[in-house]
Order: structure tokens, then C-alpha cells, then sequence
């Protein structure tokens, strides 16, 4: 499925010189929600069950030097780009000092898990972003979401990237076996997990039967739904200007607008299958190498998985940024 998917991508664009540019979203879009069921399901039908039910393999503590490296790198390197290349907009300075706070944090303050400082960080980076955004796409974005074929592919492609993130950070499972035990009730309970950044209130469930005799299992904490709804929102909105810009350009793909679409797509493309990626060269490999592979993008503390948040955050921003600078 995860082939069809991609393949229907494929030939979507290539059609878009024969048929209407709706027609070609809606291809677009049925490929994207093939792909990332295709990708849910090979990862959670392999060998990475079991990996998300074990213990990493890395010991956190070794995730010390290269967090604290990473984090202040980023943080100063925001500060010198930013008042180098835009003092007179030091909002984006800022953005990038938050997300450098956010890949430092864990060693950076005392008692991490339990600090009220990662609950403000956790929440001042959302704000952060859509301060950003506010400021100098909002304009851009009120056109793009009064196209409707526009604002309703943003909208799918932003719910397919939560359903991908949720189960490729392990909110979500298939594991008929959650927990180590051979649950056969439903339940739903509250919980207190760890990360992003502090302890969150959770919710932790298990339905047995929720798809045909499919169990699903999950955990759904304050945190992470913070986590995943900013990456979804801001990939749903590149795939909102993607979709208006797309319609935009001439069938012969001679014009600006064409690389313009191509700018958009890419990095949002990349941010949209980046928690997949682990997950899915682990599949492939043999178990021994495959744990630390998929706990060092899975596991929200490793400096790999806050760097990818960081990164995405900034791309996905920045995109939107650029775009109103340029204009549709």
C-alpha cells in the first residue's frame, strides 16, 4: 500500500497536465493517505512492535554532551544569523533561540522532567511559532484558506501527518500485546508519562476490538498532542500553499509558480515522512541494529529526536515566511 501510494503521487503530477488541478489534488491527497497507512501499517506489523515495548538501548545519560552541544549551537547560532541577517525582525531570533531551548533543556536545568520551566518552554514555543507565522504570513494565509479546494487539502494532508506522527512516536499502536500483558477488556485511564520536556497528564486506553478484531492501544499525554498538533497544523498549512500555488501554475510547468510549488513541497515532504523514516529502516534491518536506529528518533529525548523537532519547526515556519515574502 505504502508503494501504491507513492506510485499514485507520482502519476497525480504527471496528470496534472491532462486534467483539472482539483482532480489532480484529490489524486494527490488519496496517494498521501495510501502512503501513510501503507507506512503505518509496515512498521507496526514488524519487529518495531517489539522495539517500542523494550527498553532503548542507548542510556539517556550518554545523551547528555551531544543535547547540550546541539541545543546551545542552535540557540547562538539563531541569535548571531538573526541580528545579522534580519535586526530588524527579531521575532525570528527569538523562534530560533526557543527551539534551541527546546533541544537543551533536558540538561540544561536542574530536575528536568519536573521543572515548571519545560511546561513555559512547551507552551512558548507554540507561541513562538505563531507569532512568526501571525506576523508575516498571516495575509498570505487568508488567501490561501479562501480557496477552498486549497484550505480542504490542507486540512487532509495536516490530519494524515497527525495520524503518522501519532503512531510513529508510538501514541498509537496495533500491539496486541500493550504493556506486556494479554489485555482482552477495554479500558480507558488516566496517566503521568514523561516527555516532551516534563511529566504530562495522559490519558492511556485500550480497545480490543476498535478495528474489526484489531486492538488499539495508546497513550495520549498533554505533551505530545501539543508536539504533534503543532508539527500537523504547520504541515497542513504548507500543503494549503502548496495546493494554491499549485492550481496557480500554467500546465507547462514553464512558469515561476512551478519551482515555487516544487520549493514548498520539498521541505514539507520531508518534515511530513521524517517520524516515519526510523521507523521504517528499522522494519528493515535486523533487530540488533535496528533498536538504537529507532530509539534515537522515537525516544523524544534523544538529541536526535528534539534536533528533527527543532528543525522541522524552523523549515515548516520559514517556508510559510518566505512564501509571503514572495506572494503566491
Amino acid at each position: 500500500m505504502l508503494t501504491v501510494g507513492v506510485l499514485l503521487v507520482a502519476a497525480s503530477a504527471y496528470a496534472r497536465r491532462y486534467v483539472s488541478p482539483e482532480l489532480a489534488l484529490v489524486g494527490v491527497f488519496d496517494g498521501v493517505l495510501l502512503g501513510v497507512v501503507g507506512a503505518i501499517g509496515f512498521v507496526h506489523l514488524s519487529s518495531v512492535e517489539t522495539l517500542a515495548a523494550s527498553q532503548p538501548p542507548i542510556g539517556r545519560a550518554w545523551y547528555g554532551p551531544p543535547t547540550l552541544g546541539v541545543g546551545l549551537a542552535t540557540l547562538v547560532g539563531s541569535l548571531a544569523v538573526g541580528r545579522w541577517r534580519w535586526p530588524e525582525r527579531p521575532r525570528y531570533a527569538g523562534l530560533g533561540m526557543v527551539l534551541g531551548l527546546w533541544v537543551a533543556y533536558p540538561v540544561l536545568v536542574p530536575s528536568p522532567l519536573t521543572n515548571p520551566l519545560g511546561s513555559l518552554l512547551a507552551v512558548a514555543t507554540p507561541v513562538a511559532v505563531g507569532y512568526v507565522v501571525w506576523t508575516d504570513a498571516s495575509d498570505l494565509l487568508s488567501d490561501v484558506l479562501a480557496d477552498r479546494a486549497a484550505k480542504w487539502f490542507g486540512a487532509g494532508i495536516g490530519f494524515a501527518a497527525s495520524l503518522l506522527f501519532g503512531f510513529s512516536m508510538g501514541m498509537v499502536t496495533f500491539s496486541p500485546d500493550p504493556g506486556g500483558a494479554n489485555l482482552t477488556e477495554d479500558f480507558v485511564t488516566t496517566a503521568r508519562v514523561a516527555d516532551p520536556l516534563v511529566y504530562w497528564p495522559a490519558v492511556e486506553f485500550h480497545l480490543h476490538d476498535a478495528i474489526g478484531t484489531t486492538p488499539v492501544s495508546g497513550v495520549l499525554s498533554v505533551g505530545t498532542v501539543l508536539l504533534v498538533g503543532l508539527l500537523a497544523a504547520l504541515v497542513g498549512l504548507n500543503a494549503a500553499l502548496f495546493a494554491a500555488r499549485w492550481r496557480a501554475t500554467p500546465t507547462d510547468g514553464r512558469a515561476g509558480t512551478a519551482a515555487g510549488s516544487a520549493a514548498i513541497a520539498a521541505p514539507t515532504a520531508l518534515c511530513f515522512c521524517g517520524p516515519a523514516i526510523a521507523g521504517l529502516v528499522a522494519a528493515s534491518m535486523v533487530p540488533e541494529v535496528a533498536a538504537p536506529v529507532y530509539w534515537l528518533f522515537a525516544d523524544l529525548a534523544s538529541p536526535v529526536g528534539a534536533l528533527f523537532f527543532a528543525t522541522s519547526v524552523a523549515l515548516l515556519t520559514g517556508n510559510l515566511v518566505r512564501a509571503s515574502m514572495k506572494g503566491v
